[in-house]
């Protein structure tokens, strides 16, 4: 009990010394060598306020998709665009936004009914005035079966081609149980602007989005083909987009920035899948603005050239045609003036020389009466000038370089057994920036077997790149091998 009386009395007095030892004040702080006593006694220099975020990140985000499968390529560019269209609307003056890495990496495609997460890092760098932001997000994908549509109606923007003022370039409908298409071809040659294609509600609505995009760029003629060559695509696979629409809350279906010379492009099925139905606009605005405030008022004028309008698109583009061995040779023609597309509206001058926005399904009946077998020809022949294609033949993609001569250039070879009938069936797409009509037809007589890659002297586009499928490695005077025949019956090829 002492030895423990005499630590509680060592303790308390220990106590009391630290509490009077710190009740001391400190001793003054001396001047260091050589510095003046002004700046030894100036106060430490109070701390820079926090500055504001540059954006905001958020912790989740749904992606809703389409397609038979979505494939990953598709997957990354709708994570990039959903991210964009809630991260964007946040950024400060002078911010910026980078996505990456996604994980998992690679991306799988989606078939329907699949759902997927992937967490993407997010940057957000600010400037002098705000904080740069890095987080996680994570986009939750669902794809959902949604059955195929044919657009009812074709919206053409292409009046004014060059925009030279900001304002609303063209605005349609689209209404339930009448899907429709867009086709937008705009140049900008003045000051740089923002393009925005905007979908808008005034009552709840679920769309269906389809949509293909190139530019900004100066080779108009690789903007126009890649337009075609992807929408193709996704329109075979369905790969799309499902979007909510809410009144006042305008959506963002593409926004780009163009400089001085410039075009965009673009293809877009639409089909309202619940509510009342919603409103297609392209807006140009200034750099760096917003496209709602040009929502409701009026068009920017017109350039003259009617290159602009609401077209009937019911039965159209569907072409057949028979070639029999033994016979002439056969053909067919699209993208001139006749026929051409009905406008909707009796009377508006607008039209759609060219068929710009339209999907040509193209079948040629294949009949053999002989004994023997026999080789026949697919082939494409410019009418126009210079041309780019893309055909889907019987399901396989055929991308052409550069044709400028009015002669036949080869797209497939068929090998008729004796006493046979089969069919060959085309989906082809005018590309903006090219020259039409085009004739596609069957003969016997092998067609030219090279066209130019773009980017070449005899090519046409002025930027060199690689072609996206390589010509045939043989002689302009031989063709390759004849493909298998794809099909037989009455119903082959459909």
């Amino acid at each position: 009990m002492l030895r423990k009386r005499s630590i509680a009395v060592f303790a308390i007095a220990f106590l009391c010394a630290a509490r009077a030892a710190c009740a001391q004040q400190p001793p003054p702080t001396l001047p260091l060598p050589g510095a003046s006593p002004a700046a030894a006694a100036s106060p430490s220099p109070a701390p820079a306020p926090s500055l504001a975020p540059a954006g905001m990140i958020p912790a989740t985000v749904a992606l809703h998709t389409t397609g038979s499968p979505a494939d990953p390529a598709f997957l990354e560019t709708q994570i990039r665009g959903v991210l964009n269209r809630s991260i964007r609307p946040t950024l400060r003056p002078g911010a910026s936004v980078s996505y990456g890495p996604f994980v998992p990496w690679p991306l799988l495609p989606l078939v329907p009914g699949q759902t997927a997460a992937v967490n993407v890092t997010v940057t957000i760098t600010g400037d002098a005035a705000t904080a740069g932001v890095t987080g996680t997000t994570t986009v939750v994908i669902d794809n959902t079966a949604v059955p195929p549509a044919t657009p009812a109606v074709l919206y053409l923007s292409d009046d004014p081609e060059y925009l030279q003022a900001n304002g609303l370039v063209f605005q349609g409908t689209v209404d339930p149980g009448r899907p429709a298409r867009l086709y937008y071809y705009q140049d900008d040659i003045g000051v740089p602007r923002d393009l925005d294609v905007v979908l808008t509600a005034k009552a709840p609505a679920r769309v269906h989005v389809i949509a293909s995009r190139a530019g900004p760029d100066l080779d108009v003629m690789s903007v126009g083909h890649t337009v075609s060559r992807d929408f193709l695509l996704f329109q075979r696979a369905g790969e799309g987009i499902v979007v909510d629409l809410e009144p006042g809350k305008p959506f963002i279906v593409r926004h780009d920035l163009l400089l001085q010379g410039e075009v965009v492009a673009g293809a877009i099925d639409l089909q309202v899948l619940n509510g009342e139905g919603a409103t297609v606009s392209v807006v140009a605005s200034a750099a760096g603005g917003r496209p709602e405030a040009y929502l409701d008022g009026p068009r920017i004028p017109l350039d003259g050239h009617h290159r602009h309008g609401r077209f009937d698109l019911t039965n159209y583009g569907d072409i057949a045609a028979t070639y029999t061995v033994g016979g002439p040779d056969v053909s067919v023609k699209y993208g001139g003036t006749t026929p051409t597309l009905r406008n909707l509206d009796a009377g508006d001058p607008g039209r759609d020389y060219g068929d710009y926005g339209v999907v040509h399904r193209i079948t040629f009946t294949l009949a053999n009466p002989t004994g023997d077998e026999h080789l026949v020809y697919l082939y494409e022949k410019p009418l126009g000038g210079p041309v780019r294609s893309t055909f889907f033949v019987d399901g396989q993609l055929k991308e052409l370089g550069c044709v400028r001569l009015r002669q036949p250039y080869w797209l497939m070879t068929y090998r008729l057994p004796p006493h046979s009938t089969g069919a060959s069936t085309t989906l082809t797409m005018t590309d903006g920036g090219s020259f039409y009509p085009i004739e596609l037809g069957v003969s016997a007589t092998q067609p030219i077997a090279y066209t130019p890659p773009p980017g070449t002297p005899d090519g046409c586009s002025p930027v060199v790149s690689a072609p996206a499928s390589p010509p045939p490695s043989v002689s302009p005077s031989v063709p390759p091998s004849p493909s298998p025949w794809p099909s037989l019956g009455p119903n082959a090829g459909r």
